[in-house]
């Protein structure tokens, strides 16, 4: 069974087809800020320390490559959704195209499906403690389409341990919150600003956020069908204590032909969403570290 081919002249290993029978993983990040991801964009971003501070959730040892670095797509004419990964919502390989592109330290993400072709290239820039989605999506027909677009990242503890035991105290030692488009993300019983302290930012403004877990999938849902997705608006919803995660959620009217582009920003840091929303809403500096990341 053929599932990809190795592109000696990009230096990437190509998944064609994304069913494959485990997890194919990458490894972003050349300094503190790393993350291991899969071919369905499962995994989580760590920093220094995969047991520590971990600053996104996975769950190992199951049957799903859950969760993950998902960005959800949705016709709002249709409220038909899709993901540009293949998991988590797994459209029909008969009706959808998906390509992945593993390469030194970035991986790349090709959807097509209903006259509409996305990427999302993941990488860490160096000398920033943070991971780039830069998400393009293009309009092939022949009509304006209104596609909306959302982010999904569950936060971690920070610890290995609390994430899978400890679940009484790091329930209520954390909470989210949401400012000029940055959502945050504190572990009160960590008294270092830096570490511990994660966020989720986007180069547009965001028509609605979702900071708590189940507010975004819903009761007895999981990453396949949340309901924000469904609905097509999160809820706006942040707090104090329970599971969290990082949504943002924007509306775009694309014409015929026309490609739009924006950048998601996961990282660590306290002022640190401020800072990197602004410098990576200029796309030339998006450009600049991704091809810093090739050079070295």
């Amino acid at each position: 069974m053929k599932y990809g081919f190795f592109d000696n002249d990009n230096r990437e290993y190509v998944i064609t087809r994304p069913d494959v029978p485990a997890p194919w993983t990458n490894y972003l990040g050349t300094e503190k800020f790393c993350t291991v991801i899969s071919h369905n964009a499962g995994g989580y971003s760590f920093y220094n320390s995969p047991e520590y501070n971990r600053v996104t959730k996975f769950r190992p040892n199951g049957t799903f490559d859950r969760p993950g670095h998902y960005i959800y797509l949705r016709d709002d004419e249709t409220a038909d959704y899709w993901s540009i990964s293949w998991q988590p919502v797994a459209k029909s390989l008969e009706e959808a195209t998906y390509e992945v592109r593993h390469g030194l330290s970035y991986s790349k993400f090709k959807c097509e499906y209903n006259g509409i072709t996305a990427q999302k290239t993941l990488f860490v820039p160096k000398g920033e403690d943070a991971q780039i989605w830069d998400v393009k999506i293009k309009n092939d027909g022949d009509k304006p389409r209104t596609i909306s677009a959302f982010s999904f990242v569950e936060f971690s503890f920070s610890h290995i341990q609390s994430d899978n035991q400890n679940h009484q105290m790091s329930l209520y030692s954390a909470g989210t919150s949401y400012k000029d488009g940055v959502i945050e993300y504190d572990l009160y019983y960590n008294t270092n600003d830096y570490e511990g302290f994660y966020y989720m930012a986007s180069s547009f403004d965001p028509d609605s956020y979702d900071g708590q877990r189940d507010s975004f999938i819903g009761m007895y849902r999981d990453e396949a069908n949340p309901i924000a997705v469904e609905n097509g608006r999160c809820s706006n919803h942040v707090q104090t204590c329970y599971n969290h995660c990082g949504s943002l959620h924007k509306q775009f009217v694309i014409q015929p032909g026309e490609e739009i582009r924006f950048v998601m920003i996961l990282g660590i840091g306290k002022g640190e969403g401020e800072r990197l929303r602004a410098k990576y809403q200029d796309f030339a500096n998006v450009d600049a570290a991704f091809a810093d990341i090739r050079a070295h």
